[in-house]
């Protein structure tokens, strides 16, 4: 039986950098579903004032 994992250069092991991954990769979806969502509101309010 294997205790431990192998380091593999392609996936990275400690878990700081698995967060900090998650962390960017749930901003991302924020950011495009900001961009997304009001970008469409804020232009037909600038194009009706």
């Amino acid at each position: 039986m294997i205790d431990h994992t192998s380091d593999n250069w392609k996936f990275p092991t400690s878990e700081r950098v698995q967060r900090m991954q998650d962390v960017l990769l749930v901003s991302s979806f924020a950011l495009w579903a900001t961009l997304i969502g009001f970008a469409p509101v804020v232009t037909w309010r600038l194009l009706m004032a």
